[in-house]
């Protein structure tokens, strides 16, 4: 099901008047989330992934990237399929994959600024693991602005969109009861906020330009779009 971009984006339009109030559990994904997908970060994993697959199979680059691609269709994760199908070990793969250049990652007091002014508890949570999230956050100078990061062994390498990956999620936030309908999530993959907003979480799909056509997919799990989080927590926190 698609609609078209203009309606799409009309989402985009609301009034955010007193919209501090209404959350008390701010929830965040990671990469091409917390920092703009422009740096190029995340490519770089994904082109480490694919080497990684390259030496453990001692296979060709075009093989082993059609490898990686099936497996993260197959599971949402790339290291899950390889656990269950190959029987990787997921640490060597996570060590490699995660050791990437973040020079590009500069201190963001901007971001820094707007996430002091949420009143509520703040969580990462990623499909990537903890030693990435606080390098990551670390760089940019907001480690500290985060309560709990709920990384990838968190959920036994069960990854977003699985559904049991958002209940061992809510578990560690204790997000119980009437929390959830206070809860509001932000993420860049339109798919991952399906499992969340049938839980009653409300959502933030975060447009990377490249993911549109599957944003418009998953248009009814989308409850509102920003271009970039600084931009959006700049609407959301000026009342």
């Amino acid at each position: 099901m698609t609609i078209d971009q203009a309606s799409f984006y009309n989402k985009a339009k609301h009034n955010y008047k007193n919209f501090m109030l209404q959350y008390d559990y701010w929830i965040f994904d990671l990469d091409n989330t917390i920092y703009n997908y422009h740096l190029g970060l995340f490519r770089r994993i994904s082109e480490r992934m694919t080497q990684y697959i390259v030496n453990f199979f001692d296979i060709e680059f075009a093989e082993a990237l059609n490898l990686q691609k099936e497996m993260y269709k197959k599971y949402g994760l790339t290291l899950r399929g390889l656990m269950i199908e190959k029987k990787m070990d997921p640490e060597p793969f996570l060590k490699y994959v995660h050791d990437v250049d973040f020079n590009d990652l500069k201190k963001d007091f901007e971001l820094k600024a707007l996430l002091k002014k949420i009143k509520g508890q703040k969580f990462i949570y990623t499909n990537a693991s903890y030693d990435h999230a606080k390098n990551i956050l670390g760089s940019m100078g907001i480690l500290e602005e985060f309560e709990i990061i709920f990384d990838i062994k968190d959920s036994n390498y069960i990854a977003k969109p699985d559904y049991k990956s958002y209940d061992m999620m809510i578990a560690k936030f204790r997000l119980d009861g009437n929390k959830i309908k206070r809860s509001i999530f932000f993420e860049d993959t339109a798919r991952n906020l399906k499992p969340a907003n049938e839980l009653g979480i409300s959502t933030v799909w975060i447009d990377n330009d490249f993911n549109i056509e599957e944003a418009k997919t998953f248009h009814q799990y989308i409850d509102f779009i920003g271009s970039d989080i600084k931009t959006i927590l700049n609407d959301m926190t000026k009342n």
